[in-house]
């Protein structure tokens, strides 16, 4: 994941960083509002660490899985329909009626008949 993307939707981040780093102060994190800078030197301060150390944790994290709330964000719905496309398989068409599947052509079965006694 990229800052630009924490940034954007900071609220949907912040369960994942109390959960990175249990020390920092929720309140204080929720009113960074994403500011990578504000954010580094609070790590720093509050963990004991040098600006580099600090930063080198937030790259790590940034390594790590896309938290759960972000990736149902709102502000994802455009990117996550595109990124869809990875999952249809090869020849497959997202347009294509349902005829493929073969039972089209088949009379659906009655609730609580059986077709074969009429």
């Amino acid at each position: 994941m990229q800052w630009s993307d924490v940034s954007k939707d900071w609220p949907a981040f912040q369960d994942s960083i109390k959960a990175r780093w249990p020390e920092v102060d929720q309140q204080t994190v929720a009113d960074m509002s994403g500011e990578r800078a504000v954010f580094n030197a609070y790590l720093g301060q509050t963990l004991g660490l040098t600006p580099r150390e600090a930063d080198e944790q937030i790259d790590e994290w940034l390594q790590g899985p896309l938290p759960l709330d972000a990736v149902a964000a709102p502000v994802r719905d455009n990117r996550t329909l595109s990124e869809s496309r990875a999952h249809i398989p090869e020849g497959e068409d997202v347009y294509a009626d349902d005829q493929a599947f073969g039972d089209d052509d088949k009379t659906d079965r009655p609730i609580g008949r059986d077709l074969a006694n009429n």
